[in-house]
């Protein structure tokens, strides 16, 4: 039995056996829909599927004719979601901390220009070339606006409802594995980069920006679309500095991810690969 939760824990799920598929996803959806460089599912037959929960903040988003996508709307973790024919069910294994092993990428023709794959799992340009499944529409991007600083880097959620510019470079990059990070974006891990407070401009839709506060954290708050659940921007007034989730951005961020954070929270189904440093918490 493998069971999953939301960040906030109003949703939980559990499937038994095996996935019939297990794959990181690259597309351009998932990244948005998920803020985080990639998504991670699992392809599970309904019949190995059942809530745990009542699914009263599971709120849906078709973001496709194949696919509905589905996101608590407490605290805007991405959530398994049905195909059209209610035969599979999409969990996302960022919420899982122990899972069946990842078999494969797929999208990869669509990769976050920050990452390269360095694993060996098997790559796929689309979905497997035996799943019967059509390619993925791409959202267009915002125009750039016109006269734009000399740092100007493009973001928006999946349903365009929120759109914002970076307007500084990055101070850093962190790949973060902590618990918290991956039940919210519900991913292997998330990607945020960081900026002053006043290096983004959020420019749209500022009104359908969710935010979530872990009880018992600090700091911990994680911004979403009302609308798509998306990740979107967190503008910490206090600390003076905003949290930009990558997989976010429309354009490339310069910047690049310097290490990987609190792996010591690491799922155990992901390896990292790559030479990039590992700290086990918070490097000093």
């Amino acid at each position: 039995m493998h069971k999953g939760k939301c960040l906030c824990g109003s949703a939980t799920w559990e499937f038994t056996g095996e996935p019939k598929n297990a794959y990181h996803c690259h597309c351009t959806m998932c990244r948005k829909l998920h803020g985080a460089t990639f998504a991670t599912f699992y392809q599970i037959l309904a019949k190995q599927f059942q809530w745990s929960s009542d699914t009263e903040t599971v709120e849906q988003f078709s973001s496709s004719d194949e696919l509905s996508r589905a996101f608590c709307n407490v605290c805007g973790s991405a959530l398994p979601a049905q195909d059209a024919d209610e035969k599979i069910w999409y969990v996302p294994a960022g919420s899982h901390t122990d899972g069946p092993a990842i078999e494969d990428h797929i999208f990869v023709d669509d990769i976050a220009s920050w990452h390269a794959i360095e694993d060996e799992l098997p790559q796929h340009s689309q979905y497997p070339e035996n799943s019967g499944v059509e390619p993925l529409p791409t959202k267009a991007a915002d125009p750039m606006p016109e006269n734009p600083p000399e740092h100007c880097v493009r973001g928006s959620c999946q349903c365009g409802a929120v759109a914002f510019h970076v307007t500084e470079p990055f101070k850093v990059i962190h790949n973060c594995h902590c618990s918290r990070c991956r039940e919210a974006r519900a991913a292997a891990h998330t990607t945020n980069g960081f900026t002053s407070v006043n290096g983004v401009d959020i420019y749209r839709g500022e009104e359908h920006i969710k935010i979530f506060k872990v009880a018992d954290a600090k700091f911990f708050t994680h911004a979403f679309c009302d609308t798509c659940g998306s990740g979107v921007p967190r503008l910490d007034q206090e600390r003076g500095i905003a949290v930009i989730p990558i997989g976010a951005l429309d354009d490339d961020p310069v910047a690049r991810p310097v290490d990987h954070i609190f792996i010591g929270s690491k799922a155990d189904w992901y390896e990292i690969a790559g030479d990039l440093p590992k700290f086990e918490e918070m490097p000093s």
